[in-house]
């Protein structure tokens, strides 16, 4: 992914200069991630920063997703909140778009093959967290960008797609997505959801003992937040599901440790279990045709993978999901 935006050095040594920080001393540019822009900052005294520069939200998204950021870090929720300048705002502006510096935190995303039902159930865990913090005072999302309805939408881009295979089943993708879009239950629990909570979006610290064998035994941090919302909690765990507990297919074993890390935390009421084989469904459909319809395609994910995972949980059955997970 390229860097979309690159401020000139005075630039970025005035935004650092409005911090409560040491002068920036040498900014590089991260390739990483599909959406926005980020820069690993180097400052005089030695520490490291992380600099986002918001490519698709307004001054107003951004900074609520800022407040939201405050809110979950403060009910233990791991993940960085933005630091304040010295006007106390916590989001401000950088080459014309809204930005804000983080804490930098170091630590490794674990790929597939290296996914514990350790790590599994301390994934679950912390999406339980985020559940019970709910939304930040004053800073109450909406149902996010990706309702069954703007899917039904976003297959006219897939027909048109430059990619043969995918043109090929966008009638079917629409069906799909209007079948949802017609029946999907809004009585059930529901509140603030990351939404995108995938592997990449974690990071792992190794502690010693970890360190010996090559292993990460505790979540750093969880970010991106981008595609948080108002949504269904068993649409959020569906999306973990998908993200962790699937190779080549489900693997029940990390299945179930991160529905049961889940459940120690936040218990599921009747309503979540109703609903999650059909979120399921739901979260396989969503990213298939995000996956088509934006960046991902450049950086290497898929959108095959998620048609097959929604194959694979059909095939399964609504009382089969549930008892492949331990429900």
């Amino acid at each position: 992914m390229a860097i979309l935006t690159v401020p000139t050095d005075a630039e970025l040594a005035s935004f650092v200069a409005s911090y409560p920080l040491a002068p920036l001393r040498k900014a590089k540019g991260i390739e990483a991630g599909t959406v926005n822009t980020s820069y690993a900052l180097e400052l005089a005294d030695g520490q490291r920063w992380f600099l986002r520069i918001y490519e698709e939200q307004d001054a107003a998204g951004a900074g609520r997703e800022a407040v939201v950021l405050a809110h979950l870090a403060a009910h233990g929720v791991p993940t960085p909140a933005p630091l304040a300048a010295e006007d106390g705002a916590s989001m401000s502006s950088l080459a014309g778009k809204p930005a804000a510096i983080f804490p930098w935190v170091d630590g490794d995303m674990l790929c597939q093959r290296a996914v514990t039902e350790e790590a599994a159930a301390e994934v679950g865990g912390a999406l339980a967290r985020i559940h019970l913090a709910g939304h930040a005072p004053g800073a109450a999302l909406d149902a996010g960008r990706f309702d069954p309805a703007h899917l039904v939408e976003r297959c006219e881009r897939v027909a048109s797609s430059s990619d043969a295979d995918a043109r090929a089943i966008a009638g079917e993708l629409r069906d799909a997505a209007a079948r949802i879009a017609a029946s999907r239950r809004h009585d059930v629990p529901r509140g603030l959801v990351h939404g995108d909570l995938f592997r990449d979006n974690v990071l792992w610290q190794a502690e010693p003992a970890a360190s010996s064998s090559g292993g990460c035994s505790s979540i750093a941090a969880l970010l991106d937040f981008e595609s948080a919302h108002d949504g269904p909690f068993a649409y959020d765990l569906a999306v973990t599901l998908l993200s962790w507990s699937y190779g080549s297919q489900l693997e029940t074993n990390l299945g179930r440790a991160l529905v049961r890390g889940y459940r120690a935390v936040r218990e599921l009421e009747p309503g979540d279990r109703e609903v999650l084989y059909d979120e399921a469904i739901f979260a396989a459909l969503r990213f298939t045709i995000t996956r088509i319809t934006d960046d991902a395609i450049r950086v290497g994910k898929r959108w095959q993978r998620f048609v097959e995972r929604r194959e694979a949980i059909e095939r399964l059955g609504r009382a089969g999901f549930l008892e492949a997970l331990g429900l």
